[in-house]
């Protein structure tokens, strides 16, 4: 830039489009289109195509985004973790006096957790003095006939024949 220059100078030149070099590139790129009119129509279509490919990749490969739940891992946003049913040691039981797989096997049971998933179902975390179970509806406790017939958000109801027990979450 030329120390001896005034402001007008420099807006005029400013306005022209700055030096030789920038109006050389934007000339090089017109004279190219000019050259090649069919190539104003081929880039935006070859643009459009790769990012079709990719959008159809994509749903093929079965890749899922931030917003979807995985299995039973998220609710609202949260982690959940799922605890694994734990067997005590058959001794403990038995010298309380509680046979496990005995009709009985939910009378001393409680509710230590409840999980809504995001397909609709409950879970129910019941802890028995023998054993804790994940249980859903349709789900039997354990090895015993007792069957879970509903989950509410505060109680399971079991069902065993024309026997049925309710135990709800004490909070």
């Amino acid at each position: 830039m030329d120390k001896n220059m005034d402001i007008k100078d420099l807006f005029a030149k400013l306005k022209s489009g700055g030096s030789k070099k920038d109006a050389r590139k934007g000339s090089a790129v017109t004279a190219f289109f000019d050259k090649n009119p069919k190539m104003k129509i081929i880039l935006p279509a070859l643009v459009v195509m790769i990012a079709v490919i990719v959008a159809v990749l994509i749903i093929i490969s079965g890749a899922t985004t931030d917003t979807e739940l995985d299995e039973g891992n998220n609710v609202a946003g949260q982690a959940v973790a799922v605890l694994p049913e734990i067997e005590r040691k058959e001794g403990e039981a038995v010298s309380e006096g509680i046979d496990p797989f005995a009709e009985d096997v939910i009378a001393n049971a409680k509710i230590t957790g409840m999980v809504y998933n995001s397909d609709g179902y409950w879970t129910a975390i019941v802890q028995t003095p023998y054993a804790s179970y994940n249980l859903q509806v349709g789900d039997y406790v354990g090895s015993s006939e007792w069957l879970v017939e509903s989950i509410t958000d505060s109680s399971v109801t079991f069902s065993l024949g024309e026997k049925t027990r309710t135990i709800e979450m004490k909070k």
